[in-house]
């Protein structure tokens, strides 16, 4: 691995304490008399240029993406952010309990302004006027549900439509602060956010301004600072999440290796564990998978023959990508020394921003990976038409060579059908085999799947994650129905494989080991902020709500009929 020292440095540097209190703490009051130097629109922008490159949340968010509507292209995205909390309706809600995160954010916020050298009563005025701006920004932001949709997050309004909506930021000395002066080609996902930004800087306090960079410059630099920084920050976790205790330091430092230098450290990590027997098998499963779904094509009543052979087509263009990827990142020009952690951190996030942004007005780069390959995890890309397996994921409890087949499909083979069904869930179902935004179903098809898709957002409503809060069916509709389709695809596949009729009881060890990948403990504050913010169901849910819409699920364990595992009217789209 020619970047294992760069790897090493870094973990190194994590791993001394004493640094952070001393060398990171004075890499992040480099920036902060930066952010304070400030005195003018030009200023603004280029240092909001400089938060942003370096990983901090500033304002908005602006990176490359494929366009929606010519998958062959790279363009810029530029999108809402700048909050400190998870989301827009933690500042919006009126309930009791987001009054009591906000008003323990508000606090967090002073608290941390102080560790970080201002006087208390000027800290909690300026944690006011924080939480003010961030209330702004988060009024003009898009909420999750709607943001499912990709209609509503695709305006190609350009460099010109940006500077339109947004007229009082630089964006001239913004881009070209960023590297890439030359951007021109851009979706605005949510305009009226842009808007809403705008009227921010129409008039600018500049010393309001500095307070919330200044913010910004310090909660993306907490968690690379010394222990009072970090225990302060915890403070904020522990109240969202519910967590008890700190990871311990190395954790938490294999976790930021694993963000700043991800491939460097993938390659090290494949070599001591997929092997090319697990390559092999795993790409053996994902064939068996995709015969699974295009059986199943042919017997999806709902469709007419012109969807069902456009669905075939897309099915067969699918791309696989299994372990790691076959051309590996350059590290090359990443400066890791052995001094300033938040220095290093810095270091990496410039040149993964320089990177991203290098990319926009080229043609898309088919080999890149969007996770690193230990991470523990899988995705499916609507506009890359690809199905992605790190190696992280190639492991117990949901994959080992030498484990039993039927385990392997509950675990590793029930992951590949749920990403094989997001090409075809309510966001993936709109882009067509060669990744592109448009209509290639007929209408009526359209609202027959849609039909199906609303009866597995009224059954996922009914489901109580924890004390009086229910699941957002709408939100979490697209993970549910890959699980749905996934379970059955990949049962499917298992009895292929196996040949002749199985006997149901059989089929337990396959659902045992599906219901076994999702054995979590949950505190009750982290299923709350789960149900705002995350898209997949919690785990109970992940588990009983698939296996009660699979007849095979009944057969297999003898349910009654009417059960409550083996309703009468079951959700099945795929």
């Amino acid at each position: 691995d020619p970047f294992a020292q760069k790897v090493g440095d870094y973990y190194a540097t994590c791993m001394d304490e004493q640094k952070a209190e001393t060398a990171s703490l004075k890499t992040l009051q480099d920036e902060l008399a930066k952010i304070d130097a400030i005195k003018d629109p030009k200023a603004l922008a280029g240092e909001v240029a400089r938060l942003q490159s370096a990983g901090a949340r500033a304002f908005f968010g602006f990176g490359s993406q494929q366009d929606f509507k010519d998958a062959t292209q790279v363009i810029g995205g530029a999108d809402q952010g700048g909050l400190g909390l998870p989301d827009r309706d933690y500042y919006l809600k009126d309930d009791a309990r987001m009054k009591d995160i906000r008003s323990l954010y508000q606090d967090h916020v002073g608290k941390m302004l102080e560790l970080a050298g201002a006087k208390p009563g000027d800290a909690s005025k300026q944690a006011k006027t924080i939480m003010e701006i961030e209330t702004a920004l988060a009024k003009a932001s898009m909420d999750r549900v709607e943001r499912r949709d990709p209609k509503k997050i695709y305006h190609r309004l350009e460099r010109a439509g940006l500077r339109k909506a947004a007229p009082h930021f630089l964006w001239d000395v913004y881009f070209t602060e960023l590297g890439s002066p030359d951007v021109q080609a851009i979706n605005v996902l949510v305009p009226d956010f842009f808007a809403g930004m705008d009227r921010l800087l129409a008039k600018p306090k500049y010393a309001d301004l500095h307070t919330y960079l200044r913010w910004k410059a310090i909660e993306g630099a907490a968690n690379m600072l010394g222990q009072k920084f970090v225990e302060e920050r915890f403070r904020l976790t522990k109240a969202l999440t519910g967590a008890k205790q700190i990871l311990p330091r190395w954790k938490r430092c294999v976790q930021m290796t694993d963000n700043a230098l991800g491939e460097a450290l993938g390659r090290s990590f494949v070599t001591t564990t997929i092997g090319d027997e697990g390559k092999q098998m795993a790409k053996t499963m994902v064939e068996g998978i995709e015969g699974a779904f295009g059986r199943n094509l042919a017997n999806v009543e709902w469709m007419d023959e012109q969807a069902r052979t456009a669905s075939a087509e897309k099915l067969k263009k699918i791309n696989n990508k299994i372990g790691y990827p076959e051309k590996w990142r350059d590290y090359s020009s990443v400066k890791i020394g052995r001094e300033s952690l938040l220095a290093n951190t810095i270091a990496a996030a410039d040149f993964e921003t320089r990177r991203d942004l290098a990319k926009i007005g080229k043609p898309v780069d088919r080999n890149e990976w969007g996770m690193s390959p230990p991470t523990v995890n899988a995705y499916y890309d609507p506009s890359m038409n690809e199905m992605v397996f790190p190696a992280g994921i190639m492991q117990a409890p949901f994959f080992k060579t030498d484990a039993p087949v039927k385990t392997n499909y509950g675990g590793l083979g029930m992951v590949m059908g749920h990403e094989l069904t997001h090409g075809f869930d309510d966001q993936g179902r709109q882009f067509d085999g060669d990744g592109n935004l448009h209509e290639w179903w007929t209408p009526e098809v359209s609202k027959k799947f849609e039909e199906r898709a609303a009866c597995v957002a009224r059954q996922y409503d009914g489901y109580v994650t924890v004390e009086d809060i229910h699941l957002n069916g709408k939100l979490t509709l697209g993970e549910n129905i890959a699980d749905i389709g996934g379970l059955k695809m990949a049962l499917s596949a298992l009895h292929q494989k196996q040949g002749a009729p199985q006997d149901p009881k059989a089929d337990q060890n396959f659902f045992v080991a599906f219901a076994q990948t999702w054995c979590t403990n949950y505190r009750p504050e982290n299923l709350r902020l789960r149900a705002n913010t995350d898209p997949h169901s919690s785990a109970q849910w992940r588990v009983n709500g698939p296996v009660s819409d699979n007849p095979d699920f009944a057969k297999a364990f003898s349910c009654k009929a009417d059960a409550p595992m083996a309703p009468a009217n079951r959700c099945v789209v795929w």
